[in-house]
C-alpha cells in the first residue's frame, strides 16, 4: 500500500522518467504497475535473492524500500543498495534494525551513497515534530511522542484475522507493532542509551486537553536517533496507548512473551488482534472524552526564558491521522529531494539529520491535503512546569 502510494506520487514528477515495481509476486507487481500508468513497469524478485536484489538496484538511481516487516528485510535491502551504489529511502520502524542500518554509514559513505532509513509517518514525520519541539525551548531536557490508538478505529474484524490465520498473509505493520513492544530495544535515559532488557514500561502521559492516560514504551528508532541531532538531550522516549486502556497491559504481555521464546511475533499479533475484536466495541473513544479516530502528539520539556516549560505539538486533523497517514508522501518526498540534489549528503541518515521539520511537514501536508500557505499544520500549547 505504501510502496503503490509513494509510486504514484513520483510518476506524476518529471525528475522520474521510470520505475520498476519489485516483489515476490510478478502478477501482483504488474497490477500494481498498470494501475500507477506508463511510467512503471514490474519485476519478479525476493529480498532474500541478494544476487538478483543487487542486479535490480544497479539499474536503478535509487531504491525505495516497503517491505516487510521491516526487521526482517530492512538490512538486506540497504546492503543491497549499498553494494551497488544507489541511493536509498525506507520507512523502517524498528529501532535495533535502524540501529545497525547506522552502523554501515562509513561503507555508504565510501560508495558516495545517499541512505535515509525511517522516512514515513513514525518515525520520520513524528521525528521531525520532536526535533521542531526540542527547538521551542532555550534549554531541551525531554522529548517524547505518543499515540493514541483506538482499537474502533482500526478496522479489524473477526473476519480479518480469520483471514490473516488461514493465508498466512499478516498484516507486517502489525507485526511491527508487536515487535515495538518486545525487548530487548533501544533506550534513552539520563543522557546515556540505556537498552530496555525487560518487560516494556507503561507510563502515564499527558493528551492535550486531555490529562494524564497510560501509555506502554516501544522500541521505535527514535531513542536512536533523536540524541544523534540534538546531543544535550537527556530522555527520549515513543509510547503507544490503546483504548480501551485495559489493552496497554495486554500488549506488554504479549510483548514479554515473544521476548520470552514462549510466541514468535506472527503468533503474538494474532492473539493481539484477537484481543483488539473482543475489546473494540466495549468503550468507544469518544462517549470517554477522547479523539474518535485516534492522534498523535509530541511533548518537549525544558527551560524556556529560565522557566521550566512542557511545550506539546500535535499535527491538525485535516491532514494528519490514522486514517490519513502521512508515510507514502513523507517517502516519495524525501525521494524527490535526494533525486533533485537537495539532500547531498552521503551515508546512512535519519530525517533529523537531513530534512528541516515544518518545511517538510508542510509539503507533506499540501501533498496529501492540498492545503493553502494559511492552512495550520500543528496544534500548539505550552505548559509551566
Amino acid at each position: 500500500m505504501y510502496g503503490k502510494n509513494a509510486c504514484s506520487i513520483l510518476a506524476s514528477s518529471s525528475l522520474v522518467s521510470e520505475i520498476l515495481i519489485a516483489g515476490r509476486n510478478l502478477e501482483t507487481a504488474q497490477k500494481c504497475a498498470k494501475d500507477i500508468g506508463g511510467k512503471a513497469r514490474a519485476a519478479s524478485v525476493d529480498v532474500a535473492d541478494r544476487g538478483k536484489l543487487i542486479a535490480i538496484a544497479r539499474d536503478c538511481d535509487i531504491i525505495l524500500n516497503t517491505t516487510g516487516p521491516e526487521y526482517e528485510t530492512v538490512l538486506d535491502v540497504l546492503n543491497a543498495a549499498i553494494t551497488a551504489g544507489k541511493n536509498y529511502c525506507d520507512i523502517g520502524a524498528d529501532g535495533p534494525t535502524t540501529e545497525a542500518a547506522l552502523k554501515l554509514d562509513l561503507t555508504a559513505k565510501a560508495k558516495g551513497v545517499t541512505a535515509l532509513v525511517g522516512i514515513g509517518a513514525c518515525p520520520g514525520v513524528a521525528s521531525l515534530m520532536m526535533l521542531h519541539a526540542a527547538r521551542q525551548l532555550d534549554r531541551v531536557e525531554k522529548v517524547s511522542s505518543c499515540g493514541f490508538f483506538p482499537a474502533a478505529a482500526l478496522g479489524i474484524t473477526k473476519d480479518l484475522v480469520r483471514s490473516y490465520r488461514e493465508t498466512g498473509r499478516l498484516s507486517a505493520g502489525m507485526q511491527m507493532l508487536t515487535k515495538w513492544v518486545t525487548p530487548p530495544f533501544p533506550g534513552y535515559r539520563g543522557g546515556v542509551s540505556a537498552p530496555i532488557s525487560n518487560e516494556a514500561d507503561e507510563m502515564n502521559v499527558t493528551m492535550p486537553g486531555k490529562g494524564e492516560i497510560p501509555a506502554v514504551l516501544v522500541g521505535s528508532p527514535e531513542a536512536v536517533t533523536i540524541p544523534r541531532s540534538i546531543p544535550e538531550i537527556r530522555e527520549v522516549y515513543t509510547l503507544v496507548s490503546w483504548f480501551p486502556f485495559q489493552l496497554n497491559g495486554m500488549y506488554r504481555q504479549l510483548g514479554a512473551r515473544a521476548a520470552r521464546g514462549e510466541l514468535n511475533w506472527s503468533q503474538a499479533t494474532l492473539d493481539f488482534l484477537d484481543l483488539i475484536v473482543a475489546e473494540q466495541d466495549r468503550e468507544l473513544p469518544a462517549s470517554a472524552g477522547f479523539p474518535r479516530d485516534g492522534v498523535r502528539w509530541v511533548e518537549a520539556v525544558g527551560i524556556k526564558k529560565g522557566n521550566r516549560m512542557r511545550y506539546y505539538c500535535s499535527p491538525t486533523p485535516i491532514w494528519y491521522g490514522w486514517n490519513n497517514n502521512p508515510t507514502s508522501a513523507a517517502l516519495a518526498l524525501a525521494t524527490l529531494k535526494i533525486l533533485g540534489g537537495e539532500i547531498r549528503t552521503h551515508g546512512v541518515l535519519t530525517p533529523e539529520s537531513c530534512l528541516d521539520p515544518l518545511p517538510f511537514i508542510k509539503e507533506v501536508a499540501r501533498q496529501m491535503a492540498k492545503i493553502d500557505e494559511t492552512g495550520n499544520l500543528l496544534e500548539e500549547a505550552w505548559q509551566q512546569l
